[in-house]
């Protein structure tokens, strides 16, 4: 100890510095960074994935037809923003050791993650795109100040089969980097996409679902300027202008599996079978066909019978006749598809909202070889990440305390170190969503009520705060 109390740097402790560009920089979201929804129920949503804010947990999601889907064409989006190591001196790569870390690291902060998506469902077919850009600053005590945006971008379509009992999908994941310096412009950019896919079982009439995702690695070659310059191990070009950092060869993002279940508690089903409109009104559509071809038969029979002088006349009566019979038959159409809708509405607006969501999952992530973390790539020191795999076990809670006005959630999660002899933290999670008056935007929207969501995450280190957007269900 020394004079002041405080832990003296064990200088001898420290990685060796980078010697050249042959190496990775590791992208790993330790803390959960997702739409308000999935953040508050500690990122335990592989299983549950309804709306977009799914598409975010697995790759399905898009196809999951929810209770409240009373129309063959539906929509959802969803938007959100969260501030990431509010309050707190951030360890947001859970790295744990100061003791180890050089006396001129860089200490990151200002963190903004923005989120937002879009859902289009078509009977059994549903598409996606969601992503979230998350920005933070990196300081250096008498080094100009860093920029990092990280862009995860999804792109994803599935289909539910069976009636909607097993939602499968699949798509790409994207990831952008890049790294400002104050004054220099870019010193970094890359980006790389990967596949991705997923299943979850919903069972109708049960009060239980399973959900699996997998995500295969992304790697993306780094660029340094402007125009996204390749650079090679050991180049020149290896190392920014300023002669600062030497750049890594590739920015990796490892691979991802994560499993889930959902159980949900109370008099409110968790799994009701979809009513697809199109197959309602199907029996009414045939009758009506075959009630036009019949027609059809009838007044050709009937023309073949009279003299050719008098067809052109018959003809046009019996044209005049078809499209009024055919007015009748499509507004008794649009009266039935209406009824049914209503039905449809009143069927889900009837259901009791007393409930209690369990959800759980578990997410393990992969190795990744000779790669650093972004805090080693701007100490460059060689202290290696992601040597094994880890495994990050979530739980989730979600009930309606004020029936049709007030939703509360709670989770945890723990979240591994990715450091060789790094520690894993634990965190809390809480949130919800309080239901708003209905807002159409100048009738842009249905006259439907919104919600506010909200959120925290706690945890040794960090803290992440948050507030949604969406439609009250």
């Amino acid at each position: 100890m020394t004079a002041t109390g405080e832990r003296p740097l064990r200088a001898q402790s420290l990685p060796p510095r980078i010697p050249n560009s042959n190496y990775d920089i590791e992208i790993f979201q330790g803390p959960v960074i997702a739409p308000i929804r999935v953040t508050a129920l500690g990122g335990a949503y592989t299983a549950l994935a309804e709306g977009t804010e799914g598409s975010a947990a697995n790759s399905a999601a898009p196809a999951v037809r929810t209770a409240y889907s009373t129309t063959w064409f539906d929509y959802d989006i969803s938007l959100g923003i969260s501030f990431p190591g509010a309050f707190t001196n951030t360890d947001f790569d859970n790295h744990g050791d100061n003791a180890t870390l050089p006396p001129q690291h860089a200490s990151p902060g200002d963190y903004t993650d923005l989120n937002v998506g879009g859902t289009l469902q078509l009977g059994g077919l549903g598409v996606a795109a969601v992503g979230d850009l998350e920005q933070y600053s990196l300081s250096t005590p008498g080094q100009p100040t860093l920029t990092l945006q990280l862009g995860r971008w999804k792109a994803l379509t599935s289909y539910g089969f069976w009636g909607g009992q097993l939602a499968v999908g699949g798509g790409v994941r994207i990831v952008t980097m890049q790294i400002e310096q104050d004054g220099a412009g870019t010193v970094l950019n890359m980006a790389g996409v990967s596949p991705e896919a997923g299943a979850i079982l919903i069972p109708n009439g049960l009060p239980w679902r399973l959900g699996v995702t997998g995500r295969a690695p992304v790697s993306g070659g780094v660029g340094v300027g402007f125009l996204g310059q390749q650079i090679f191990p050991g180049s020149p070009s290896s190392r920014q202008p300023s002669g600062n950092l030497v750049l890594p060869s590739h920015v990796v993002m490892p691979w991802e599996l994560e499993v889930g279940f959902a159980l949900q508690l109370g008099p409110r089903p968790l799994n009701p079978r979809w009513e697809n409109p199109h197959a309602q009104e199907g029996h009414l559509r045939g009758e009506i066909e075959a009630d036009r071809a019949a027609r059809l038969r009838r007044y050709e029979e009937e023309l073949e019978r009279l003299p050719p002088a008098e067809r052109p006349a018959r003809k046009a009566e019996q044209q005049s006749e078809e499209k009024a019979l055919r007015s009748l038959e499509d507004q008794h159409l649009d009266e039935e598809s209406a009824h049914l809708r209503r039905v449809r509405r009143a069927r889900y607006a009837n259901w009791p909202r007393e409930r209690i969501l369990l959800l759980a999952s578990v997410l393990f992530t992969g190795q990744s070889s000779n790669a650093v973390s972004v805090e080693g790539f701007l100490d460059q020191r060689v202290e290696a990440v992601g040597q094994q795999v880890t495994v990050s076990p979530r739980l989730g809670l979600e009930a309606e305390p004020l029936q049709n006005h007030v939703v509360l959630r709670t989770g945890t999660y723990v979240e591994p170190s990715r450091y060789e002899g790094g520690a894993a933290r634990q965190h809390f999670t809480f949130g919800g969503d309080i239901r708003l008056i209905p807002l159409t935007f100048w009738g842009l929207f249905p006259d439907d009520p919104w919600k506010l969501g909200l959120m925290v995450d706690l945890a040794p280190r960090y803290t992440n705060y948050g507030f949604g957007f969406g439609s009250w269900h």
